[in-house]
């Protein structure tokens, strides 16, 4: 694009894909929910490809892909990353050429999808043809009725392409209507124009996505008139195979046992539809082959060494984590042998090789069986439309998304990496990682002093933004799509909170669920009950039975002033054992029940400091999340099921 072009002469290109939470949150196993995430993010980069060859990384507004972190070259050169690209893009492009980029970038995106889908589809019928040959003629069949059907029906492209010249003040304070602030017929500085008709396409851009878009989903029929039942994953699509019940039963369970491309296969008892056959093994076939990776270098955990990493890392055999040990050795590992009793204690499960059961059997004596709970979390800022329109003109919303960039690529990573988590998504202002309970409370508190930290370095004017986490701890026999729904939430009661807080819900396997709202100033209390609560160097850990008392006497306490519940809250410290009070105050134990009092009251008065944002919580209400928040560090530290 000529920088000297005259402004009535460009465009804007709003580009939008959707649906994504159904597409990446449809997944059982870490594999799936990362590699669905990449693959948006991959192909993503992929429908910008019309915009950089054509007029450079200059040309984006957001997200800042000067540095091209998505880029064949940049991720073999400076290794696999995770996904950093949003669902979304936008451009400033020639006016005369603003609709046929839209369209090529349409269908650019909607061509590498299928292009995956192709190369994933030769390669289970190669598998399906050589090895499960008696059911080749029905999985033939059932390519033909639906792959291409639910391929192509899954994506709903929406792009917008608003030329400059025809958008004048008049236009766009009528679709509009008057600036806050301003009057009917101001006129606007050229820097002011520019911003509104960013919001002038992104309005258009909604009301494109409030029409639904009617979905082509049209299978063959079938001359029996059958249809197969749903995917374990995607239930609005049916599964591929056989479609009588008992035939499809056998196929399944053949293809579990007997189909591995590259180390990746189907669970037992899953019956899976295109999508989610691609999103399986998408990696395995396509992605690594395009990045010059071994696939099976490439590691995916499961839940169960999610929660149990704290305990794996203490587990080390000639100099590696036993986990990476048990893969060189015996090209398997799997993270539920940490909690079984025998080695073949679940026969979906692979068996545990005698050599690392063994090991597992030492360290399960000296230190017991890792907690089975692991922690979801989600971080986004908060109000960032605002943020990007809060000064007018280019250079703004610009200079966020670099910073953006900057926090999403080089500094969240490190941090999760160095809790033990494993990260699903980092682009722009949004985070998704798994971590073990331990830990998640003091990445997430970095993540958003990185995040801060980043919005000074850069000197982005204005206020400064903030950032609110949803945080669910979930058992990892637990569904992920469960965990993942439970962090949403989590998040969404923080936002309704007022926002800039964390959201922690805590998912008991019994089936009693609590949820707790955390100042990010009362996180360092939190991080010192965590400690307290855990065994250290042999140190017994704190009791938690102070606050559970607290728990019992809250309808008494609740209607009660104040004052009476910090001196119940200090009479039930007092009367704890002296290895609690210790922990909980370590070189000062006779003054723990006053430290645990001035606790209490710094979050009072955090949260009565919220009052307007969080609409008035009652002294009552923060005597239940207090109690809660005391219960949750607790929970976070526990290695038995409940």
């Amino acid at each position: 694009m000529d920088p000297q072009a005259p402004h009535s002469e460009q465009a804007f290109l709003l580009f939008s894909v959707g649906p994504v939470q159904p597409f990446i949150a449809a997944a059982r196993t870490l594999r799936d929910l990362w590699t669905g995430s990449f693959l948006l993010s991959w192909m993503i980069r992929k429908a910008m490809e019309p915009i950089l060859e054509r007029l450079g990384p200059e040309a984006f507004v957001f997200p800042d892909m000067t540095k091209d972190p998505m880029g064949v070259k940049n991720l073999r050169a400076g290794g696999l990353r995770s996904p950093c690209l949003p669902n979304r893009f936008l451009a400033e492009v020639p006016a005369e050429d603003a609709e046929y980029l839209g369209w090529k970038c349409e269908r650019a995106f909607l061509a590498e999808w299928r292009r995956i889908g192709d190369r994933v589809k030769a390669a289970l019928t190669e598998e399906i043809e050589n090895k499960v040959r008696d059911f080749h003629d029905e999985w033939e069949e059932s390519v033909e009725r639906f792959w291409d059907a639910q391929i192509n029906s899954f994506f709903d492209v929406r792009w917008v392409a608003l030329p400059w010249g025809p958008c004048t003040p008049a236009v766009i304070e009528k679709v509009l209507g008057p600036k806050d602030g301003g009057r009917k017929g101001d006129s606007p500085s050229a820097e002011e124009l520019w911003t509104e008709r960013v919001q002038l396409a992104a309005a258009v851009l909604a009301a494109q996505k409030a029409i639904r878009k009617v979905t082509v989903y049209q299978p063959r029929w079938s001359g029996e008139g059958i249809f197969p039942g749903k995917c374990s994953l995607l239930g609005t699509y049916e599964h591929l195979g056989p479609a009588h019940l008992e035939r499809a039963a056998e196929f399944w369970d053949v293809f579990s046992r007997a189909i591995s491309i590259n180390g990746t296969r189907v669970r037992p008892g899953e019956r899976l539809c295109a999508i989610s056959l691609v999103k399986r093994f998408a990696w395995a076939v396509y992605l690594a082959e395009c990045l010059g990776i071994d696939p099976r270098k490439q590691r995916f955990e499961d839940t169960p060494s999610v929660a149990g990493a704290d305990w794996l890392a203490n587990v080390v055999v000639k100099g590696e984590v036993l986990s990476d040990w048990a893969r060189k050795q015996f090209d398997t590992w799997s993270g539920h042998w940490m909690y079984w009793r025998e080695p073949d204690a679940d026969p979906e499960e692979d068996r545990c090789p005698t050599e690392v059961w063994e090991i597992i059997k030492d360290q399960q004596k000296r230190q017991g069986r890792p907690t089975p709970y692991y922690a979801v979390l989600i971080m986004d800022g908060d109000h960032m439309g605002a943020k990007l329109r809060e000064r007018p003109g280019r250079d703004h919303p610009r200079g966020i998304s670099r910073a953006l960039s900057e926090f999403s690529v080089n500094r969240v990573p490190a941090i999760v990496e160095n809790h033990l988590g494993t990260l699903i998504y980092s682009g722009g202002d949004d985070v998704l990682a798994l971590l073990p309970t331990r830990h998640v409370l003091k990445c997430a508190r970095e993540i958003n002093e990185a995040f801060h930290q980043i919005w000074r370095e850069h000197k982005i004017p204005g206020s400064e933004a903030t950032m609110t986490a949803g945080i669910a701890v979930v058992h990892y026999r637990e569904d992920l799509r469960f965990g993942l729904e439970e962090a949403r939430q989590a998040n969404k009661r923080a936002k309704d909170a007022g926002r800039n807080v964390v959201g922690l819900t805590i998912c008991r396997r019994s089936g009693t669920h609590s949820w707790v709202s955390i100042p990010w100033e009362f996180l360092d209390v939190m991080d010192e009950w965590v400690e307290a609560f855990s065994v250290r160097n042999g140190r017994p850990a704190a009791s938690d039975r102070w606050a559970y008392h607290l728990y019992q006497e809250l309808p008494t306490l609740e209607g009660l002033p104040v004052e009476i519940f910090r001196a119940e809250l200090k009479r039930q410290v007092e009367r704890s054992e002296k290895a609690t009070k210790e922990r909980l105050s370590p070189g000062a134990p006779k003054k723990a029940s006053e430290r645990v009092v001035q606790q209490f009251s710094r979050y009072y008065e955090l949260m009565q400091s919220r009052g307007e944002q969080m609409r008035g919580p009652g002294d009552e209400e923060v005597l239940r999340q207090f109690v809660a928040a005391c219960q949750a560090a607790s929970f976070l530290t526990r290695r038995k099921e409940e």
